[in-house]
């Protein structure tokens, strides 16, 4: 993905995983430990995460951050920076188990047209007259249901950082409409921005899952 950019945000990808990395070497990941859960650190400087329910080693040493599904493949750069970003933003602060809407979070009024157009809009597309598949597919990826809206669930985008996804359908005066909530812990962890494609990411598995 990264070759196919223009120079200018190539460049700024670059510059981006360059400075996470930088920031990331100086971690002490065993001191973080107890938050990436049991076993979660190797060596000193490996660590195992989970992202949407599929496991990523993070080499520091190396520098790389690679799927351990089978064919061992690299993580997009794009997605590595925001799973650098979360090694950084970790903390003992707890879940607070409230979600909160994205124009909530820190700027998210600013962000919200992106927010909507990445994650929003191809939910509704996807899903507005087909709430059973989402409903379908949210429970193949072990999502917990929740009581919002027609169809909504909580998943794990990653341990600390979990999402609420809300479809409420339509009728013949008001369109379908859904949401992405954050707990609101989230920024705690994460600058809104990263949070931006946390939705994007989140809502392109789910329609990538309909397509399966």
């Amino acid at each position: 993905m990264i070759d196919r950019l223009p120079s200018g945000r190539k460049h700024a990808y670059e510059d981006a995983l360059e400075k996470a990395w930088k920031d990331v070497s100086s971690l002490d990941l065993e001191a973080i430990s107890s938050e990436l859960g049991s076993g979660a650190v190797s060596d000193g400087r490996a660590v195992l995460i989970k992202m949407l329910g599929e496991a990523c080693t993070v080499d520091i040493s190396c520098r790389t951050v690679r799927y351990d599904s089978p064919g061992d493949r690299d993580v997009p750069p794009y997605l590595q920076i925001l799973i650098l970003h979360y090694l950084l933003g970790l903390s003992a602060a707890p879940l607070t188990n409230r979600f909160v809407s994205f124009r909530e979070l820190d700027g998210g009024a600013l962000y919200y047209p992106a927010f909507k157009t990445r994650a929003i809009d191809p939910l509704v597309k996807t899903f507005g007259t087909e709430p059973e598949l989402l409903r379908k597919i949210a429970d193949s990826l072990g999502a917990e249901p929740l009581s919002i809206g027609q169809v909504s669930f909580r998943l794990n985008f990653f341990e600390k950082v979990p999402v609420a996804v809300v479809l409420w359908l339509g009728d013949a005066e008001v369109p379908a409409s859904a949401s992405i909530l954050f707990d609101a812990s989230a920024n705690r962890i994460l600058p809104t921005e990263d949070l931006t494609v946390i939705g994007g990411v989140t809502s392109r598995t789910l329609v990538k899952r309909s397509q399966q």
